[in-house]
């Protein structure tokens, strides 16, 4: 059975309360080195960019723990993923900690669809690194927000890519919001997808 290989944040869900409050956890962290991490961020990931202040990526996983998650069940979403489950493993690939992953899907009400969920505790590095990426094989599909953080490996180990929001030549196929994939998956030519 081939695989969906989903990022979590802005990908499955888009909510921007969450984001700011994940942000201001961050900065209040950091205190006066808040302006070097702004400047860090303008070329490197949230945890590459605490890296490079000497802060390992298991403070940035106790920090977020601590932000509630307040979002709700998404039946639009529940019903696109029992869709999908009956044909396509269902996978999900997320850089945060899995206290969050596993509490997001809860809330939205999808953790039962979701056959395994990988977070940024489960390797060294965090994405884009290619050891997040193992589990990709030739002819699954992936769904992120970011190429070169979400597709850019997956798309050179002959996955089939798919970008949420943002404009990007490279992806195969590129959807508004998540609620478009069946919509693109239809023109995909897998043999076990009708």
């Amino acid at each position: 059975m081939r695989a969906i290989i989903f990022d979590l944040d802005d990908t499955l869900y888009d909510n921007k309360d969450l984001r700011i409050a994940r942000e201001k956890a961050i900065l209040d962290f950091l205190g006066n080195k808040k302006w070097k991490y702004k400047e860090l961020k303008e070329n490197y990931s949230t945890l590459e960019s605490l890296k490079r202040l000497g802060f390992e990526k298991s403070h940035f996983f106790r920090l977020m723990d601590k932000i509630p998650i307040t979002l709700e069940k998404d039946p639009r979403l529940i019903k696109m993923f029992k869709k999908l489950k009956e044909r396509f493993k269902m996978i999900v690939l997320s850089n945060v900690s899995a206290f969050c992953v596993e509490e997001t899907l809860r809330r939205l009400g999808i953790l039962e669809m979701v056959n395994e969920y990988y977070s940024g505790e489960d390797f060294k590095n965090q994405k884009p690194a290619k050891e997040c990426f193992c589990i990709v094989k030739r002819g699954d599909i992936c769904v992120g927000n970011n190429f070169k953080k979400d597709l850019e490996v997956p798309k050179q180990k002959g996955a089939i890519t798919i970008l949420v929001g943002e404009e990007e030549q490279n992806a195969d196929f590129r959807i508004d919001n998540i609620y478009e994939l069946e919509s693109v998956l239809k023109y995909i030519e897998l043999p076990d997808f009708q």
